[in-house]
């Protein structure tokens, strides 16, 4: 675009000139007309070209006025056009067909970092990054060869220390009707600087949460309640390794994947989370993998609502905590079985004996608890090591499996003591029966590593109901039972309550 002048001269100075270079043309045109004379008018045909000839002037009057309030409308209108132009936060360009600058306006002169006057004549491809020249140049031959505008962004290249600038370009040929020569093309620049940098810090942010859930071991996806669509992000890693193509697209879908003991429950949850949103609960439950095996998963829910407050999605977080699970497991397994025999432990042996207790007492039964320990296990122990000893306790604990009924409860309390817990006994006499078979079952002799050792047992014996209504005070009238045993009769059984020798 051209400047307007600036020689000093307004609107009304202008249109003064022009009156007075139209009237000093009508004078030489009426000089060079050929004189011809008329023939004389009658005063009526005097008066009647008289008073045309005064029309005549009114109207070239009102047209002179029309004309200056023309000329003053556009005058005005480039002057606004030229601060739009100016004071635009938009760099405007004019470039030639070979990308030499023709005009620009203060925006883009700030953009390129030059001042406007030695912008012009200089080419676009100087002020472009070199990495963003291929970009440039692909956009212009678009541009040629199609004849439609074009949209791409680059960097412009700064002095040191200012880093480059990113802008997005708008380019459109400029119609073959207007005056710059054909082939240029009217360029707009956009600062996109910050828009950059936030995009970076997006993805800098994106790339930070995708690592942290790759090192916690969790995924994301949304669940919309209302269409029981779920989305799944791009890196989710769908649990079953050897079906990571198959990805569920509603919740029935993923609920396909659950163990059948803990679908109905989850479902349920989910529908209650939805009925009432909290701000955060937990679930656990296990995933079928491709292999058939099942992982187990803490699944965190979390509402997203909408600017009513209404629950509009809700947020999963998946944690896979199968190896936490199993770690559990084990140390429930360790804490409840003895490590060396295998055995319940006292934990375990107080839980299970409660529910043989119950049923007892449903049945109106006996049940029956054996206490009993290795008489001279210690002398093994000093004499052969704690290894041969270790072999010994293993032993017993064999023949103690094999010398009771499944229904029946062996468990290792430490050291060399055991216990057995006989439910559904009918009557003492059975219970007699049953301690002899225990002190019959331990009282070879044990053949370990080439030795031929022999320790036998003493056992302690009380009842329910006779001698006490808990496990816990069964247990003690049996331990002073047995020390009554390896006082009274070492190698036998004693009754808790008894006064005399079996």
């Amino acid at each position: 675009m051209s400047e307007l002048p600036n020689d000093g001269t307004g609107p009304s100075e202008g249109s003064a000139a022009l009156d007075t270079g139209l009237r000093e043309r009508a004078e030489e045109r009426l000089r060079t007309r050929l004189y011809e004379p008329r023939a004389r008018l009658t005063p009526e045909a005097a008066e009647r070209l008289i008073h045309e000839l005064r029309v005549h002037q009114i109207e070239l009057e009102l047209q002179n006025e029309e004309l200056h309030r023309t000329q003053d409308e556009l005058e005005l209108l480039h002057a606004r056009y030229f601060d739009l132009y100016e004071l635009a936060p938009a760099g405007y360009l004019t470039l030639s067909e070979t990308g030499v600058i023709q005009e620009a306006n203060l925006a883009a002169a700030t953009l390129l970092g030059v001042e406007r006057r030695l912008l012009t004549q200089q080419r676009l491809t100087r002020f472009i990054h070199p990495d963003d020249q291929d970009t440039h140049y692909q956009a212009q031959r678009r541009l040629r060869s199609t004849r439609k505008p074009q949209s791409y962004e680059l960097r412009l290249r700064r002095e040191q220390p200012r880093p480059a600038c990113w802008v997005s370009l708008e380019v459109c040929l400029v119609p073959e009707s207007q005056p710059p020569p054909a082939g240029s093309c009217r360029v707009i620049l956009v600062d996109i600087t910050a828009r950059k940098r936030v995009e970076q810090a997006l993805r800098d942010s994106q790339e930070r949460l995708r690592r942290v859930t790759e090192i916690a071991d969790v995924s994301c996806w949304e669940w919309e309640p209302r269409t029981d669509h779920v989305l799944f992000p791009p890196d989710w890693h769908w649990p079953p390794r050897e079906a990571q193509d198959i990805r569920p697209t509603c919740l029935v879908d993923w609920s396909d994947w659950l163990h059948i003991e803990d679908r109905v429950r989850i479902l349920a949850r989910l529908a209650e989370f939805v009925a009432h949103p909290t701000d955060a609960c937990e679930i656990q439950y296990r995933l079928r993998r491709g292999d058939g095996h099942y992982d187990w998963f803490l699944t965190r829910l979390m509402p997203i609502r909408d600017t009513q407050g209404t629950l509009e999605r809700v947020l999963l977080v998946d944690q896979d905590v199968t190896r936490r699970k199993e770690s559990e497991e084990q140390a429930i397994r360790l804490a409840q079985h003895d490590p060396l025999t295998g055995l319940p432990t006292r934990a375990l042996l107080d839980q299970l004996a409660q529910h043989m207790l119950a049923g007892t007492r449903r049945a109106g039964t006996l049940l029956a608890v054996l206490f009993f320990d290795l008489d001279g296990f210690k002398s093994v122990n000093d004499q052969y090591g704690h290894a041969v000893g270790d072999q010994l306790l293993r032993a017993v604990a064999q023949r103690l499996r094999t010398a009771f009924r499944a229904e029946d409860l062996v468990a290792r309390l430490g050291g060399d003591e055991f216990v057995v817990v006989l439910a559904n006994v009918r009557d003492i006499e059975q219970a007699r029966r049953m301690a002899r078979h225990a002190i019959d079952i331990l009282t070879p002799a044990y053949r370990l590593d080439g030795l031929e050792l022999e320790c036998v047992s003493s056992l302690g014996v009380s009842l329910f109901p006779r001698d006490g209504d808990s496990i816990q005070t069964l247990l003690q009238q049996a331990d002073l039972a047995l020390y009554q045993a390896k006082r009274s009769n070492p190698g036998g059984y004693w009754f808790a309550g008894d006064s005399v020798k079996p």
